[in-house]
């Protein structure tokens, strides 16, 4: 086990797992897992559900909410929203919407490679570029219900095994700022 844990025998599988459950409030929490031993994980991940009022569930109780897409983010400094439009959605984009200092461009997973190849042939540099999970729907939630959905979604992000967390919450302007 020593020689294991200090690298000098080959490490065990890892196994990608996606564990599910709600949040306070009822938000959808969906996380990316990639471990080499589930029965140390799931009893973490169970327990840091607990702790912040929320509960692990059954394989499926959530991922029917999110979409697997595509996102970059640009910076709306660097081009015209139309430009923007016309050259993401000619390559495959489903959508550009103007989100607070940036664009955001989603499209299908199989889309992401040309979408992204089109805006480095056209010397647009890139906020953020990653294939995630994006919600269908959103739960708003209130500055009290707001921390405490934060704080799993911290707690779950700090986790070692973790790869990805995806949540469908919206929270009050200015509170990520506190």
């Amino acid at each position: 086990a020593i020689k294991k844990g200090t690298g000098e025998l080959a490490g065990g599988n890892l196994d990608e797992v996606i564990y599910e459950g709600y949040g306070p409030n009822g938000v959808a929490v969906l996380c990316e897992i990639l471990t080499d031993n589930r029965n140390r994980t799931a009893p973490e991940i169970r327990k840091i559900f607990e702790i912040c009022d929320g509960k692990l569930g059954a394989t499926g109780c959530v991922a029917w909410m999110f979409d697997r897409k595509g996102l970059i983010l640009v910076a709306q400094d660097q081009i015209d929203e139309d430009a923007l439009m016309e050259l993401a959605l000619e390559a495959g984009a489903d959508d550009v919407q103007a989100t607070g200092t940036s664009f955001e461009i989603t499209c299908e997973v199989e889309m992401f490679g040309a979408v992204s190849k089109a805006l480095e042939e056209a010397n647009i540099e890139t906020e953020l570029r990653e294939i995630t999970r994006i919600p269908r729907d959103t739960v708003d939630l209130d500055a009290d219900t707001g921390r405490k959905v934060l704080k799993l979604m911290e707690r779950l992000d700090d986790h070692d095994d973790v790869q990805s967390v995806s949540a469908n919450f919206n929270i009050p302007e200015g509170m990520l700022d506190e």
